[in-house]
């Protein structure tokens, strides 16, 4: 199981549209790659000439973990010399390129749940590195009339109590951008207030045209010096991408907690190239000037190109080696068909029509632009200006063009928040007080929800997590008097707290803090439901899906990895199925008969069932959605982003299966109409699904036997855990929903098992896990059970047999 932080991250998009480009080259195809972030020119001589020295001189062993103190020294030499900054040995640390330096940087400074600023369009790792981080990168959009660069306004209204640094790109990548002494200095004296560090990425500081003086943010007094960490290189000015050398200087608590970082991944960066940096920094300069004078020259061509172009608009790069141009009036046009909605669709359609590599703009933040190196030759930038600008004299109008205005949020936490269900009345107490204080009443939201008999109470501060609340379940009676079964308090936006949820029983109050996934409320609430019916109102609560076939149920109880959304599909299209639940029913015993109803309204479905069944994208563009991708950046599924055919590469506006947290509520009816769906049934059948190599596909169980597979609770050897317990539709990937053990301390549950495979339930004390255990016994006397073992054969064939079954019973 992949871990759910990298899961959440992308591939970086400039690499990929590379090897993209790369790829196509080496069939034979003539693509021209303004993509590409690296000088064209070769390494100077002299540097080469260097490592070959530092070779024939066997200099090939490890260095000291910061680098080599002659290298160190001459960083140093050059940070005095050039920028004037002074800084000890201690303050200086040489890495694997400036994008170590950065990551190191970030395992260092931030804790979890701090905030970096990063100002759109941004280089592309700077969020992802801040994510795997476990902080929070707050992305600052800039505008085009102010050069992309952040104003003081911008920078104060994203400070909050939980910033840590802002991430300053001069010049930047993409834009080209940078900031003179006058421009930095109100963001410097802002920063120095607030308390927040600087992260000087200055890495393109050589590479600046027409006179710029390049200022280092660093320089601009003792104050900011102690509170910024300078990353540069020498991969930019000195054509040394493949040598990997890059170097930070900052205060020597910081340098040294990155030290600790990198003697724990890479160790020290390579000898050979940290001797070659030595010659670069140390030796003759004049391949600079020149290189610099050739970008120039590229820059000014492509943007006369870009002058034909009527309805584009190109601000003047500083410095780096790319030009930002708009192209967003070229949205909502088409060539034969192919439909251009945002960047992505832009690139996608220049790469296989024009056969031209560049980068969508989207990727860096900021949709609307496209990403154009010039470090190429001036042969290939006339050749990929030409089939650029041929390329898009033949978009035209679209004729059809098929808008989804999305209802879609995207929440920062997209995993369950680690929990506390037996905290004592004292503390509940308390955290009700504490969130109470910041149910402000002008962002106050209350909803009482009928959930199988149960009023459940919402009081929260968040739009989203109320809106999603009154379309899951059905309004409670609304008498003044009325006094709710069960209260939920979810409260975001907590300074200092992280994402939490605590229960307590005998209050029968959930408070979730400091996230808005509706998935962690959706829990809470059937766990609070779960809890009082089954003391109060002898109602069992099962975690399962449920269909109907001619007024008897057939109920699936499945650990993860078994299947049960391509099963649950699969037989719903039968002529005599009809769908109750896909996730969760609640079962009265009434005699010999085992009663099944659905208490939503609406189901809290796994978009990314839609890969499979393409019938359900209509449904959801007209559902409530949670983060369903709509950037490319953001795609986390990888084996989507080594395909050729990406929805989201060909300018889809949304992917439903881009992400596995993304998810949609759904009105049941719209799935086959009325008639496919049901709000009650008797049970008759129960499958248990499993997952092996060698038991029969259909195999009877005795109630003995029924019972104690659930008990178990094991999950299929090598099963698809994921974080966020939800719908049948989606993959069957469930994990434990509380951490709690069964005696209610404060041990994990493994991650192999799970009691009865029901994540909701809050409350597991031996007393309680027995009734459930009573429950599935009343419920094994009231219908047939069977193992499914979905290993064996294919679905349709494991389909075919339980129509079988339930026909000759």
């Amino acid at each position: 199981m992949i871990a759910e932080r990298i899961q959440r991250i992308a591939l970086s998009p400039t690499l990929r549209i590379n090897a993209t480009a790369l790829a196509m080259k080496a069939e034979g195809i003539d693509v021209v790659d303004l993509s590409v972030g690296e000088p064209d020119f070769p390494t100077p001589e002299n540097i080469k000439e260097a490592a070959k020295r530092a070779i024939d001189k066997n200099i090939t062993k490890y260095t000291p973990n910061d680098g080599i103190p002659a290298l160190k020294e001459a960083i140093r030499k050059k940070l005095r010399n050039e920028n004037g900054l002074e800084y000890g040995p201690k303050e200086i640390i040489v890495s694997c390129g400036a994008k170590q330096c950065l990551y190191n940087l970030s395992v260092a400074l931030y804790n979890k749940g701090e905030e970096a600023i990063i100002p759109a369009p941004y280089w592309v790792s700077y969020p992802q590195q801040v994510t795997l981080a476990k902080a929070n990168p707050v992305i600052v959009p800039t505008k085009e009339e102010n050069g992309f660069r952040i104003t003081p306004e911008e920078l104060k209204a994203a400070i909050t109590f939980n910033t840590k640094a802002l991430i300053l790109n001069n010049p930047c990548n993409p834009t080209g951008t940078a900031y003179t002494r006058e421009e930095l200095e109100p963001l410097i004296d802002i920063a120095v207030d607030e308390g927040i560090y600087i992260i000087a990425d200055e890495i393109y500081e050589k590479l600046v045209y027409d006179d710029f003086r390049f200022t280092s943010a660093a320089s601009l007094g003792p104050q900011i010096k102690e509170r910024a960490i300078v990353i540069n290189g020498v991969s930019k000015a000195y054509s040394m991408t493949g040598w990997r050398i890059g170097y930070a200087a900052g205060p020597k608590e910081i340098i040294a907690a990155m030290d600790k970082v990198q003697s724990h991944n890479t160790s020290n960066a390579p000898s050979i190239s940290q001797m070659a940096s030595l010659e670069a920094l140390t030796g003759p300069q004049t391949d600079i000037p020149k290189m610099v004078a050739e970008f120039q020259r590229r820059r000014n061509y492509v943007l006369h190109r870009l002058q034909s172009l009527r309805d584009v608009s190109c601000m003047v790069p500083r410095g780096a080696f790319y030009v930002f141009p708009n192209f967003s009036a070229y949205f909502d046009k088409e060539f034969k068909g192919m439909e251009i909605r945002n960047s992505y669709g832009l690139a996608y359609y220049l790469l296989k029509n024009a056969l031209v590599a560049i980068v969508p703009g989207d990727a860096f933040g900021a949709e609307g632009f496209i990403r154009i190196s010039y470090a190429t030759s001036m042969e290939n930038l006339e050749r990929g200006m030409d089939r650029i600008i041929e390329a898009v004299s033949k978009l035209e109008k679209t004729r059809r063009v098929r808008k989804v205005a999305l209802s879609n949020v995207m929440t920062k936490e997209r995993s369950l928040a680690p929990t506390e269900t037996d905290v004592s009345m004292e503390m509940r107490n308390a955290l009700v007080g504490e969130v109470e204080a910041h149910l402000r009443y002008d962002n106050y939201y209350e909803w009482n929800a009928n959930i199988a008999g149960v009023v459940t109470q919402l009081r929260t501060n968040d739009h989203h997590l109320y809106d999603f609340w009154m379309e899951n379940w059905y309004p409670a009676p609304l008498e003044a008097d009325l006094e709710p079964h069960g209260i939920i308090y979810a409260v975001d936006g907590i300074p200092g707290r992280e994402p939490r949820a605590f229960y307590n029983s005998e209050s029968k109050s959930g408070i979730i803090i400091n996230t808005t996934y509706y998935a962690q409320l959706r829990a809470w609430a059937i766990g609070i439901v779960t809890d009082i019916t089954e003391r109060l109102f002898d109602v069992h609560s099962v975690h399962g899906a449920c269909l109907d076939f001619d007024g008897t149920g057939l109920l699936i109880i499945s650990p993860p990895g078994t299947g049960r959304s391509t099963h649950l599909y699969g037989l719903l299209s039968r002529p005599h199925a009809r769908l109750l639940s896909d996730d969760w029913v609640t079962i009265r015993y009434r005699g010999q008969e085992a009663i099944a109803d659905i208490p939503e309204r609406k189901f809290y479905v796994e978009t990314d069932i839609a890969r499979k069944h393409r019938e359900l994208i209509d449904l959801f563009d007209r559902s409530r959605c949670e983060n369903v991708i709509t950037r490319k950046d953001d795609c986390t599924d990888e084996a989507c982003l080594r395909e050729d055919v990406c929805r989201l590469d060909r300018g889809d506006p949304h992917c439903y299966w881009a992400s596995g947290t993304s998810r949609a509520m759904l009105d049941p009816y719209w799935i086959g109409g009325p008639e496919k769906h049901v709000k009650r049934t008797t049970t008759r059948w129960v499958l248990v699904l499993k997952r092996d190599t060698s038991s029969p596909p259909l195999a009877e169980l005795s109630p003995e036997n029924a019972v104690e597979a659930l008990v178990e609770g094991k999950y299929p050897v090598g099963a698809r855990v994921s974080s966020t317990p939800s719908s049948g539709f989606g993959p069957a990937g469930r994990t434990a929903l509380v951490g709690v053990s069964a005696g209610g301390g404060g041990g994990l549950w493994s991650a192999t098992k799970e009691p009865f495979y029901n994540p909701y339930l809050l409350v597991r004390t031996d007393e309680r896990l027995e009734l459930q255990r009573r429950f599935f016994q009343r419920l094994a006397a009231a219908a047939s059970w069977y193992h499914v073992n979905t290993g064996v054969e294919a679905p349709e064939e494991i389909q075919r047999r339980i129509i079988e079954m339930i026909g000759s019973e």
